[in-house]
């Protein structure tokens, strides 16, 4: 399916308890799953039946390495939080300070936390994509 109904049928898919869509993307073939992950229900993200660690790498301007990473949710964090900063001004001084809580990095998780927003994510950077199949 290619034409606009298939992003609230991926979003619906995926909202059922354990769910899944199958689809291809810029020559991947890519199966999103519902499962648990800890106390919580995510929507995982398998490429080509794989997840891989090194995909989750993101070079200096914050985009994935790999073209695998693409699927995945990006996430920044900063090396310190910025509840610390009055401790390392106090140690280091406040130029210092800064730019260690300024400092971010980004990863890719195999994972999102909602359908909507990996559905958001795969219309921004995939709208080509052709949704094979949906359901367990």
């Amino acid at each position: 399916m290619t034409g606009p109904e298939k992003w609230p049928r991926m979003e619906a898919a995926l909202g059922t308890l354990f769910g899944a869509v199958n689809f291809t993307a810029a020559g991947h073939d890519v199966r999103c799953i519902k499962r648990p992950h800890g106390e919580q229900l995510v929507v995982e993200v398998y490429v080509d039946g794989w997840i891989k660690g090194e995909w989750s790498k993101a070079d200096e301007a914050g985009a994935p390495v790999h073209s695998e990473g693409w699927f995945w949710r990006p996430c920044r964090v900063r090396a310190f939080p910025l509840r610390k900063h009055a401790e390392l001004k106090r140690a280091l001084g406040r130029r210092k300070a800064d730019r260690m809580t300024a400092l971010k990095t980004v990863a890719f998780m195999p994972y999102w936390n909602s359908p909507r927003t990996l559905v958001r994510h795969l219309k921004k950077h995939f709208p080509d994509l052709e949704l094979i199949g949906e359901g367990i």
